[in-house]
């Protein structure tokens, strides 16, 4: 028989693959709290669904903490369009360590500098701006020398321009 947590556990995950968004955001958020690995492939796969969904099933990947999550998460940060599963995505990625991830954090920073190079306003305002710094964040969370160094220069780029 089943112990309480492990039904709790199987309740949440079929929530999670439920079609409505709402339940599947919540259950994201429940299924980080139980933090188990057996929900990572679900909340991978919940990854392609609306924002909101993705949003909390990648912040319950960081949360749970299981770095077989890293290729989905690198993915949905260098190819989604939405500002807010891409920070979602970074901040994971971060937690996760995920030294892997580093080129796709550092090619995230280097696009925003470059895309706001000549409006130091948008630099200092700009829809992006939480990204560009999760991805920040992320590097040093990161932590090796070479993630940590870039971070630290491209803060002193932005800042330079502003």
């Amino acid at each position: 028989m089943p112990s309480r947590d492990e039904l709790r556990l199987q309740n949440w995950i079929q929530t999670l693959n439920e079609p409505d968004d709402e339940m599947s955001t919540i259950a994201a958020g429940k299924l980080a709290e139980l933090n188990s690995s057996v929900a990572v492939p679900h909340l991978i796969k919940a990854l392609r669904r609306t924002p909101n969904v993705a949003v909390e099933s990648a912040t319950a990947l960081g949360k749970i903490g299981d770095k077989s999550a890293v290729p989905a998460l690198i993915e949905l940060l260098d190819r989604h369009s939405n500002v807010h599963v891409q920070t979602a995505a970074a901040t994971a990625l971060g937690r996760l360590q995920a030294t892997s991830a580093i080129p796709v954090l550092k090619k995230t920073v280097t696009d925003y500098i470059e895309e706001h190079k000549t409006d130091r306003l948008a630099m200092t305002r700009g829809y992006r701006r939480g990204l560009f710094t999760t991805c920040l964040l992320a590097l040093k969370q990161i932590g090796t020398r070479d993630a940590v160094r870039f971070a630290e220069r491209a803060e002193t780029a932005s800042a330079a321009r502003l």
